[in-house]
């Protein structure tokens, strides 16, 4: 990809729905990572919104560091070096 050019990537409107479960990892150092779930609930063409309620399969744990998150659409779609890009989570 060229400097300035923009990635394509499908529409979040279209990728996802508000109420949808989602899902991503977090990498904390070799071997370590914790997977959390969450529900979205905002959705615009730049990026979403997510509330995460689920960290390694238990709800609302008391150790859990993050609660809502706004990830831009390369972070949605691509992730980065901490976080994987987030999925839906096709158990709901």
């Amino acid at each position: 990809m060229k400097n300035g050019e923009r990635e394509e990537y499908p529409s979040l409107y279209d990728a996802f729905d508000l109420g949808d479960r989602v899902k991503r990892v977090v990498y904390e150092g070799p071997g370590k990572s914790k997977e959390y779930r969450g529900i979205v609930l905002a959705i615009d063409e730049k990026g979403i919104e997510i509330y995460w309620d689920t960290m390694n399969g238990k709800y609302r744990p008391r150790k859990m560091d993050i609660g809502f998150t706004n990830c831009s659409i390369d972070e949605v779609f691509k992730g980065n070096g901490k976080y994987s890009p987030i999925e839906k989570d096709n158990r709901y």
